[in-house]
């Protein structure tokens, strides 16, 4: 550990041709298929396009690769352990070493488990002060180029279309979409149609403009992540910080919740926890007024969707359409990175994302959905980090030598321009193949602007 994350810099432009056999077959099918489609068929072209767009890998993707398939051999990790002073069982968290059934809300490479914590001193450092292998110091927080292969790839769909005349059927046949516009309006002149219509344009309308800020504001949250430099936890300092490490108790343990107080429905070694009921119609019963304004209801209905939809695009709370009860709660526990602990307060984040549900139980009519983060889970901040209280120090009987120990972190006031946000998941996780904000949003609209510009004028 040198205290440098490893330099993954995309630049400019990054052209990332495929590293393995299958992948060269599958790219060098689809560049012979576009071809051919270039000059003889615009649908072969597509099609060349897509297998092109399928085996380009990230720029990123063989050095992680790479790097995953060393830090997932058994006898690495073995000698690992046992440089350690333990057995590569005891060692590493069984479930981390699973990488086929990673989620966003898993680890992705090996950790440690709860064996070899240091439960007595959980601010010190891990054993030699190795870092965990997720931490962006060892595996890299990739920062996207400007412009990949994709990019070429969408320009060349682009003169491909101009090449086939697909510009000039629209220039030409203006009229006829008009016309066929014209057509739809005539049709439906009774008022009933004509407000339908209209309703559905605005609906669609507004699903693009959810759908484009969604993308927007999805993208933007990555590229400050990718931006912010990741704080190793034994040289963190107070202010705005961003942190990755593993969940670890506390001074208070860990939590074993009844969801809803029902005792079969229960879960332990939770440190935060969500959970949401929703109570379903019978399945084919609508109420008695709907009976007798139906528009109205399906109206309700759609817009219902539409809501859940941004709530989810925006990530404010999971969607749940029918929730009729919503219960959530936590205590102070430990984030550690191999390099030292600090105390994490969730009580005292605006915002807790969740991915996968930990459990979903079904009975009749009503569904309860289980969010939560338990200890050994991998965890972002991006949060304050703030002095703790006499009282704390106290309770925990913290000598002062390690500065860590003396810190905490929140995220219930956000500064300017930023979002303080606590993320079951890690940043590797959740950015390792990103793509610039340019090339996966501001290129695609302005090639559908020229598109249509082109064939206006």
């Amino acid at each position: 550990m040198d205290g440098k994350a490893p330099e993954q810099d995309g630049g400019f432009f990054v052209a990332s041709l495929p590293y393995n056999q299958e992948m060269w077959i599958g790219w060098a099918i689809g560049a012979l298929i576009f071809v051919f489609g270039f000059f003889y068929s615009p649908f072969w072209g597509f099609i060349g396009l897509y297998l092109l767009f399928l085996n380009t890998p990230h720029p990123f993707a063989q050095k992680l690769e790479q790097f995953k398939t060393k830090t997932s051999n058994e006898e690495y990790l073995g000698k690992y352990a046992k440089d350690r002073g333990h057995t590569f069982e005891r060692y590493w968290l069984p479930e981390s070493l699973d990488g086929l059934k990673n989620d966003a809300g898993k680890w992705h490479f090996p950790t440690p488990s709860q064996y070899v914590w240091n439960w007595k001193k959980p601010y010190n450092e891990d054993k030699d002060g190795s870092l965990l292998f997720e931490h962006p110091f060892m595996v890299g927080a990739p920062k996207p180029p400007l412009f990949t292969l994709r990019a070429v790839y969408l320009t060349l769909g682009l003169v491909m279309l101009y090449f086939w005349g697909a510009i000039s059927v629209f220039k030409y046949h203006l009229e006829t979409f008009v016309s066929v516009f014209v057509f739809l309006i005539d049709i439906t002149s009774s008022q009933f149609f004509g407000i339908l219509l209209g309703i559905l344009l605005v609906l669609s309308l507004l699903y693009f403009v959810i759908f484009f800020f969604s993308s927007l504001s999805k993208s933007v949250t990555n590229m400050q992540m990718v931006e912010m430099p990741t704080s190793l936890v034994n040289s963190v300092e107070v202010g705005e910080a961003e942190l990755i490490g593993q969940a670890r108790p506390g001074p208070h343990g860990a939590l074993k919740i009844f969801v809803d107080d029902n005792p079969s429905m229960s879960c332990e070694n939770l440190v935060c926890y969500e959970w949401v009921r929703e109570d379903f119609p019978p399945q084919g019963n609508i109420p008695k007024w709907a009976e007798k304004n139906f528009l109205m209801y399906g109206l309700g209905k759609v817009y219902n969707g539409l809501y859940s939809l941004y709530q989810h695009s925006f990530n404010i709370v999971e969607s749940h359409t029918h929730e009729t009860a919503r219960q959530s709660g936590g205590l102070p526990f430990i984030l550690h990175d191999g390099s030292g602990g600090i105390r994490v307060e969730p009580s005292m984040f605006n915002r807790v994302l969740y991915q996968v549900p930990l459990n979903v139980w079904n009975i009749g009519t009503t569904r309860w959905t289980l969010y939560g983060l338990r200890l050994g889970d991998p965890l972002y901040i991006h949060g304050e980090v703030t002095s703790r209280s006499e009282e704390e120090l106290s309770e925990e009987k913290i000598d002062g030598t390690l500065s860590n120990s003396l810190l905490k972190v929140i995220g219930n006031e956000d500064p300017p321009g930023q979002e303080l946000i606590l993320i079951q998941g890690t940043e590797y996780s959740i950015l390792a193949y990103t793509y610039s904000l340019f090339e996966t949003l501001y290129l695609p609209v302005f090639y559908l602007a020229v598109f249509f510009i082109l064939g206006i004028v």
